[in-house]
């Protein structure tokens, strides 16, 4: 860098020098030495791999370290080049090692892939294949920044690879949920021939989305403002019964006390940001008090007179057909069929039979957490039960149980629970409330016909 300013013509740059000349030409201001420096780089053949690797990583550190983007503009451009040629053997072996990427490298990769997204997928499904099926930062970081409509368009079966893969993978948070539903979401939209072929796809549509808000935030967060943050943060899709829901069990389960105009104010606010519908007047009769819980029962007490974050316009309350002892409920898997006794304006209907819907339930077996699936296809349903897709889905519907023992509601939210209690064979624990075998069970939902979900 020295005999470079001494002498006005730059010395020797090389590969093993590169970085500190372009650093001091920078540091120092010393505008021709830069651009000689990025003219080196402009010049090495790009015939190996290794060479190629050495280009991008430097220009990479050049922007994100000096701040410096024309070097990194340049490079995408070539790349972007060769990929256009249908030259993609550099993309395709620098993803090779996925897991080892950073994201500013990620973001290299996707920019040069542009239209050509079909790399970022295969790169995907390899990733994933030689990771276990693990849902890992990089992952989740290439999902949820992919565009998910060109690979539909030229090459469908790739997708459907990609979504087989997402099926398998554990998901362990609501945030992971509402990723993998969301990409699911984005193809439906630019491929219908993927979801008409694809059960998997049609499956993750059906997951009633009240079941997975992480339990994590319950723990994290002693502060009211906090923990509501971290709730409505969440990229999941979620209704103001769902929020109800979790701020119930953070009082109760946790001990945590609330003021209640400081809740009502947090409720306003998430109706007219995500323009949902105010709570069911009727779940809130519905849900159980406790005498050792003051906070929650003025907190309910209070909803009830509260004509803006309160109503029964647009709610249906529809009870399962059958009770279930706790026992059969949890452990078994069960087809639970609802049934509307008198038939909302919003079902326009002159079919023989009657009017309603089947939530698939997967028992507490095998390693398998509780989960429960709307069932859409007119093969599931028997005759004289007709479903109405065209205004009932998971995202309009809200489900509890009602506990005939305590004669009341009980939220069903959190990801993961109920769970067996090991050391009471038969019993099912909620934090620390319990379902005992004998308790007679009946699954309830809160049918929104006018929406409900957070956008």
């Amino acid at each position: 860098f020295i005999e470079s300013c001494y002498s006005g013509e730059p010395q020797n740059i090389s590969k093993d020098n590169f970085r500190g000349m372009n650093k001091m030409s920078t540091v120092f201001e010393v505008s021709w030495l830069v651009d000689k420096c990025f003219e080196f780089l402009d010049s090495i053949d790009l015939g190996e791999y290794e060479d190629q690797l050495f280009v991008v990583k430097e220009a990479l550190w050049v922007s994100t370290t000096l701040k410096e983007k024309r070097l990194i503009d340049m490079t995408i451009r070539k790349f972007s080049l060769e990929i256009t040629k249908s030259d993609s053997f550099f993309l395709r072996k620098f993803l090779g090692d996925f897991s080892a990427r950073n994201q500013d490298e990620l973001t290299f990769a996707m920019k040069i892939a542009g239209i050509h997204e079909s790399i970022l997928i295969e790169s995907l499904i390899s990733n994933f294949k030689m990771n276990s099926f693990e849902l890992d930062a990089n992952s989740k970081f290439m999902l949820r920044n992919i565009n998910a409509s060109p690979c539909s368009k030229e090459n469908n079966t790739l997708y459907l690879e990609l979504i087989t893969c997402l099926e398998i993978i554990t998901i362990s948070s609501a945030e992971d949920y509402g990723l993998v539903l969301q990409l699911f979401k984005n193809v439906s939209l630019r491929s219908q021939a993927i979801f008409r072929h694809n059960d998997v796809v049609v499956a993750a549509k059906t997951k009633l989305p009240n079941l997975f808000l992480d339990p994590n935030i319950l723990n994290k967060h002693n502060s009211f403002p906090d923990f509501i943050e971290a709730l409505t943060a969440s990229s999941l899709e979620f209704n103001c019964l769902m929020i109800f829901d979790a701020v119930y069990l953070w009082l109760r389960i946790l001990n945590r006390s609330l003021d209640t105009e400081e809740f009502k104010v947090a409720l306003q606010k998430a109706i007219l940001e995500w323009n949902m519908s105010p709570l069911c007047s009727i779940y809130i009769e519905n849900i159980k008090k406790h005498k050792d819980y003051p906070d929650l029962n003025c907190l309910i007490e209070s909803l009830k007179t509260s004509a803006t974050l309160t109503t029964s316009t647009g709610y249906v309350r529809v009870c399962s057909s059958s009770d279930y002892n706790s026992e059969q409920f949890f452990s078994e898997d069960n087809d639970i069929r609802f049934i509307f006794k008198e038939k909302p304006p919003e079902l326009c209907c002159d079919r023989s039979g009657e009017c309603g819907f089947i939530l698939r339930s997967s028992g507490i077996k095998d390693g398998m957490e509780f989960d429960i699936n709307l069932l859409t296809k007119p093969v599931d349903y028997p005759d004289g039960l007709h479903f109405h897709k065209e205004c009932l889905s998971v995202n309009n519907m809200h489900f509890t149980i009602f506990n005939k023992k305590v004669g009341s509601e009980i939220p069903l939210t959190w990801r993961g629970f109920p769970k067996l209690e090991s050391s009471q064979p038969g019993y099912y624990r909620m934090w620390k409330y319990s379902f005992w075998p004998s308790n007679q069970l009946r699954p309830v939902v809160y049918v929104n016909f006018k929406g409900n979900m957070k956008n």
